[in-house]
């Protein structure tokens, strides 16, 4: 599991999220608090889904968001190859790649 790690800006020392409000599904209101008791800054800032990398495995999501420009270039890159008998490594599960 990887943690994202808030930085305070005033200090450099670690800062947590003290609390956070959903404001739709895509976008909550965030408050962090630093946690250098000499320094004691308190932020709020916003965090929000901005794209979707690949889609929801639920028959109806909630929501959904446009594809990564990163995401769809990728595709339209791999649409526009000549036709080929090789497959691509990225197109094939991993083990099989291994095998």
């Amino acid at each position: 599991m990887s943690v994202y790690k808030l930085v305070c800006p005033a200090c450099g020392e670690r800062m947590r999220i003290r609390n956070s409000e959903g404001q739709t599904p895509t976008f909550r209101t965030i408050y962090g608090q630093c946690q250098n008791l000499a320094c004691g800054l308190v932020l709020t800032g916003s965090m929000s889904w901005d794209y979707q990398i690949n889609t929801s495995g639920m028959d109806k999501p909630r929501v959904v968001l446009p594809i990564a420009p990163s995401v769809a270039k990728m595709q339209a890159l791999r649409d526009s190859r000549p036709a080929s008998d090789q497959p691509d490594l990225f197109d094939q599960p991993l083990k099989e790649a291994l095998a």
